[in-house]
């Protein structure tokens, strides 16, 4: 290759580096974005007598203007040249309690169009606070062992905090971002007989906040004693109508006793008085009748308990009331003495033992003689009932008692006794007790037909065969008694008893 044609490719070469170099040059100097930025999340913050600060965000950096006033167009201005993506314009020198209009706007390093953002054409806008929220009326109430709920109230829309704690400062914290006028804050999980500190504070939708400590000392309360804690409930001392329900507590409380003869329940008795013993006395009951109850105890704080509670019921039966008539003669009377016995029986059906029951009766066995006083003798009698045959005894220091019979049940409501009995009681008072007087006893229930009883197995057969001797003998002692036998009846019952007395003399000196 001749030098000719090598100078000539040396030029173009060179031409070529030199277009690349201005190629070069020219990109680096091109704008970095090729389109204006993003503006949003624009608001107005920390809002006060004469201050504000605007604040929004871009997607790139961009400086930073806000265009305010109180009228439109917008006669004021302030401005950071500094490029940022997070944007804070800090306006000062405002009117108190004035309504301002404003807009943002910023434009991005390469100079590209400034973007504006007055809130497509309506602005936006804040309101200047003259002042911070007043708080009044701070309360404590509805104090339990284990809460509390804080009142208070403030002249303008504010959020609610409670700071509270055992101790000072009070470091834990309860709040409701909710802006309201009247304030209630909830506190939970406190602990029980303990004195709490608290303050509050409220701060407006202008982030202006007043706080209100009691002037440092604080407001103060303390949380009650726990409910009362219930055991030992018992329904006692039942009559065919009436109950005494008894419990305790584990500190002073009153004392209420709710019952019915349904879950309803429906009557109550109570004691206002405190106490740990508890005693409530049901009366007017009907016999032989389900009772249901609750009882409830409030200690002096307020604190109640109700037991068992949850919709569940205690229960108790209160005895059938029970009237027997009948007859009776004794080694000191001289004839035949009419008997009554009223009182009460409670009956229980044995588990696994149909038709066997445990029998407690409770009365007073009332003698009357044609001519004579009247004794009466209170008597309390435990026994079995199996089927249709009873037997009752009483065991007490000096005198004893021991009735055997019937007791034949016709249906839910009507039941026919026929029984007889033995009492030995003490000799009158004044003497050595070393004998005892006799008693026969024949007692049946009044105005009732016996029951009738059907055959069938040899149980059925049984229990006809004693409600037809029980209905022959009702029938005899009728005709007996009837006819003013007594003298002639006591005569005889005088030497029976006699000879009875005579033949257990042999074994012991006395009866008992």
């Amino acid at each position: 290759m001749n030098d000719w044609l090598k100078a000539q490719l040396r030029k173009q070469m060179l031409t070529i580096a030199v277009i690349v170099a201005v190629l070069v040059l020219w990109l680096l100097a091109l704008p970095a974005s090729a389109s204006p930025l993003q503006i949003s999340d624009v608001s107005a913050g920390d809002i006060g007598n004469t201050t504000a600060t605007i604040t929004w965000t871009t997607d790139e950096p961009g400086n930073s203007t806000v265009n305010y006033g109180t009228t439109i167009p917008l006669d004021n201005s302030l401005s950071n040249s500094t490029f940022v993506t997070s944007h804070s314009i800090s306006l000062t020198d405002l009117s108190p309690g004035t309504f301002y209009y404003y807009e943002v706007a910023s434009t991005n390093e390469s100079g590209n169009t400034t973007v504006v953002d007055n809130n497509g054409g309506f602005y936006y806008t804040f309101n200047t606070d003259p002042y911070p929220p007043a708080i009044t009326a701070i309360d404590a109430g509805n104090i339990t062992d284990t809460s509390a709920i804080i009142t208070w109230a403030t002249d303008r829309l504010a959020d609610s905090v409670v700071n509270y704690g055992d101790s000072e400062p009070p470091a834990l914290v309860a709040s409701n971002s909710t802006f309201v006028l009247n304030h209630t804050i909830t506190l939970t999980g406190l602990t029980s007989s303990t004195p709490y500190y608290f303050y509050v504070s409220s701060t407006n939708q202008y982030g202006n906040t007043t706080i209100d400590d009691n002037g440092g000392a604080f407001y103060t309360f303390t949380t009650g004693v726990p409910p009362p804690t219930i055991s030992g409930v018992s329904a006692g001392n039942m009559t065919d109508t009436s109950s005494t329900i008894t419990w305790t507590t584990d500190q002073p409380a009153s004392s209420a006793v709710n019952y019915g003869n349904s879950t309803s329940l429906g009557a109550t008795v109570s004691e206002g008085n405190l106490s740990y013993n508890h005693v409530i006395n049901l009366t007017g009951l009907s016999p032989n009748t389900l009772y249901y109850y609750e009882v409830s105890s409030t200690n002096a704080d307020g604190g109640t308990t109700v037991s068992p509670g949850n919709n569940s019921y205690y229960n108790f039966t209160t005895p059938m009331h029970l009237e027997l008539q009948g007859w009776g003669w004794g080694t000191s009377y001289g004839e035949v003495a009419s008997a009554t016995v009223v009182g009460y029986a409670e009956v229980v059906e044995r588990e696994n033992a149909d038709q066997s029951f445990s029998v407690h009766l409770v009365g007073n066995l009332t003698l009357q003689q044609p001519s004579g006083p009247v004794e009466i003798v209170p008597v309390e009698l435990y026994g079995s009932r199996v089927r249709s045959m009873l037997y009752l005894r009483q065991e007490v220091t000096g005198e004893s008692s021991t009735f055997t019979g019937t007791w034949i049940s016709g249906n839910d409501t009507q039941f026919y006794i026929m029984t007889s009995g033995l009492l030995a009681l003490p000799n009158p008072d004044g003497q050595v007790f070393k004998t005892a007087r006799l008693y026969f006893i024949v007692l049946r229930t009044p105005d009732v037909e016996v029951p009738a009883k059907q055959t069938g197995n040899f149980v059925d057969n049984l229990e006809v065969i004693i409600s037809w001797s029980t209905k022959f003998v009702d029938k005899l002692i009728d005709n007996l008694v009837g006819t003013g036998a007594g003298k002639i009846l006591g005569d005889i019952l005088a030497k029976l008893m006699a000879l009875i007395a005579a033949l257990r003399g042999l074994g012991t000196p006395y009866f008992s």
